[in-house]
């Protein structure tokens, strides 16, 4: 047990070991929430107040599922003997609450829609938004997650101040169709697995039942994105019952374009009897700096931030002013090759450059490429896409099986071959029902699975960033309208820009940049004005002239810089917050004393640490003491 409590601050111990009851906790950027998760979730476990098979954990993308799982694992709460938590996505709990449900009473899955742009170009027919099938598709999900019919599409925009990109008569015409088109051709929308299961728990006691008897214990993660049809899902399982541990930020709500309320998640107190509410606000991933800068952001919104940085500091936040567009791009990639990290065997993989729009991508990605960094995550390719298609058409668990292996075998296409490792990997997941093509496409969809290149800067958006962290991160086009977004008019969807903002700027953990460019297409832009009085120290807003941001050569790290990054790796890969692998003392005792040998790593770690960390310390101080 005390393993288990071991290096948690007072609030994070004070929310693992808090009595079984319905429990809120107000998490803020960086404050360990996972790690309070699933300490909590292992604490329960320990303690009997909880049996793993009997333990639900919600969160909102795959990669944090996967995560959740790995530490649980760590934690000894790991799968045996065929029991274990379920974790998982809304989409995925759903899905395979419905594959059971549908297995039991030898009923057909449901096939998921595989082409939802082209069903949306053929509901569209010849109105001008079949060009723009993307614009069609937020509407309906927008409209999924708020659980309203196409019937009253046209009057929710009305009452909720949406702004449509068609007259709402018309896009709830296609919406229609759209419904009509999916039962001709009997596909689902994932968001239709929500609904479904929603409606049959509603519906049918003894299912729902079965449903919380098997789920005794709720824990949900960034609750703060529930959109209703989630937040339906939560209460049909929850089933009033006050057994729930919801963790979410106000202040990274960025969703309510997509249907998110983050009303839910502040209303739970007034929706669930007796519940303790607890806060986190002690930051461990960012420098100081990067806090107070954030800070100031966020209070933008008029609303109160708990956040406080506990760990060391770092550089100041530096702000770079740049002609236009193809000028600040070439300037980030200058930057990148100034200030990336450049300890280890790949050096990019701690930077990410972070964008408002998808529309920013192509020249960041172009003046990347020319000037030889390498790109990591941006989003799944086309290629992929056509991979994973091709795999949908097997209508066997043995025909699915052997494109795999022939694939693997005889492909040189890259995903087609990581598209059939993902096929080896589901077709020994131990699920019920057919395992085909079509039940293939359904986990892909559910899991929303893709693959994500380790080695390069990510270049990604502000909202695919989220939940994510880099040691170095560039925020670009922090300008006027850009941040915020010039299609937010409303005083909500101003507040929900400045809270995009926040999620940006704390992805950084050690070094942030922030760019703007004078003109952008041809247009006036210039300096944000959520940057305006943001606490910089003197001299770190920079003009064009790149030579400014440099405190040293590229070819020059700092020794405390690159053992400050082998600690916050080290702590990754361990599960522990920098602190705990090593003090900001010992760091100074290791600059200081620059130890040669494991016998002088003792004098500072101890033996038995010292022979641990001897590899990795030893090269990092040698290569400085080389230079």
């Amino acid at each position: 047990m005390n393993e288990l409590l071991r290096g948690l601050d007072p609030e994070q111990r004070e929310a693992v070991m808090c009595p079984p009851t319905a429990t809120v906790v107000h998490a803020g950027a960086g404050s360990g929430k996972t790690r309070v998760l699933t300490h909590r979730i292992a604490y329960r476990v320990a303690t009997d107040t909880a049996r793993p098979e009997n333990i639900l954990a919600i969160t909102f993308t795959r990669e944090a599922a996967g995560e959740m799982r790995r530490r649980l694992g760590a934690l000894g709460v790991g799968h045996r003997g065929g029991s274990g938590p379920t974790v998982g996505t809304f989409h995925a709990v759903a899905l395979a609450l419905l594959r059971q449900r549908l297995t039991d009473v030898s009923q057909p899955i449901p096939n998921i829609v595989h082409n939802r742009t082209a069903l949306a170009t053929s509901a569209a027919g010849s109105h001008r938004l079949a060009s723009k099938p993307r614009d069609i598709l937020m509407e309906i999900d927008w409209a999924y997650a708020r659980m309203i019919p196409h019937t009253d599409y046209a009057a929710a925009v009305k009452r909720l101040q949406r702004t449509p990109p068609a007259p709402a008569g018309e896009v709830a015409e296609i919406f229609k169709q759209y419904e009509a088109l999916k039962k001709k051709r009997q596909v689902v929308d994932l968001d239709d697995l929500l609904a479904r299961v929603v409606a049959d728990m509603n519906t049918d006691s003894v299912y729902a039942e079965a449903v919380r008897w098997r789920f005794k214990h709720v824990f949900v993660d960034e609750a703060q994105d529930m959109n209703p049809l989630q937040y339906a899902l939560f209460d049909a399982i929850r089933g009033g019952r006050p057994d729930v541990f919801v963790v979410g930020d106000p202040l990274q709500a960025i969703y309510g374009w997509n249907g998110a309320d983050r009303m839910l998640f502040d209303n739970l107190p007034n929706t669930i009897s007796q519940v303790t509410v607890l806060q986190l606000p002690n930051n461990y991933r960012s420098s100081p700096h990067i806090v107070n800068a954030a800070r100031h952001t966020a209070l933008q919104t008029g609303e109160p931030v708990h956040i406080k940085a506990v760990r060391e500091d770092g550089p100041p936040v530096r702000v770079a002013r740049f002609h236009d567009a193809e000028d600040e791009a070439e300037g980030i990639a200058k930057l990148l090759w100034q200030y990336a990290p450049s300890a280890g065997a790949n050096p990019w993989q701690s930077c990410a450059v972070l964008v408002r729009t998808n529309v920013q991508i192509a020249a960041i990605s172009k003046a990347l490429a020319a000037a030889g960094i390498p790109i990591g995550s941006t989003r799944q390719s086309a290629e992929m896409t056509a991979a994973i298609g091709m795999a949908a058409q097997c209508t066997s668990r043995n025909s699915l099986a052997t494109w795999a292996a022939d694939t693997l075998s005889d492909s040189e296409d890259e995903a087609e071959r990581v598209v059939a490792d993902m096929v080896r990997q589901f077709v020994h997941l131990d699920q019920p029902g057919i395992i085909d093509g079509r039940a293939f496409n359904a986990w892909v969809v559910a899991n929303a699975v893709h693959n994500t290149p380790k080695n390069g800067v990510d270049l990604l958006t502000f909202h695919a960033a989220k939940g994510r962290e880099w040691d170095c991160v560039v925020v670009a086009g922090a300008e006027t309208g850009l941040l915020p977004h010039g299609s937010a008019s409303t005083n909500d969807q101003r507040k929900e820009e400045i809270r995009l903002a926040y999620v940006a700027f704390t992805r950084a953990a050690q070094q942030l940049f922030i760019t703007y460019a004078d003109k952008r297409n041809n247009r006036n832009a210039g300096k944000s004005p959520l940057l305006d009085g943001m606490p910089l120290s003197a001299n770190t807003e920079a003009n064009q002239q790149l030579s400014r941001f440099a405190a040293r050569p590229s070819n020059q790290p700092n020794l405390l810089d690159d053992l400050t990054t082998w600690r916050r790796h080290t702590g990754r890969a361990t599960n522990q917050e920098p602190f705990q692998v090593c003090t900001d003392e010992v760091l100074a005792q290791l600059v200081a004393s620059q130890p040669a040998s494991v016998d002088d790593l003792a004098v500072i770690f101890g033996p038995l640490t010292a022979k641990r960390v001897a590899p990795a310390l030893l090269a990092i101080i040698d290569k400085h003491r080389a230079a």
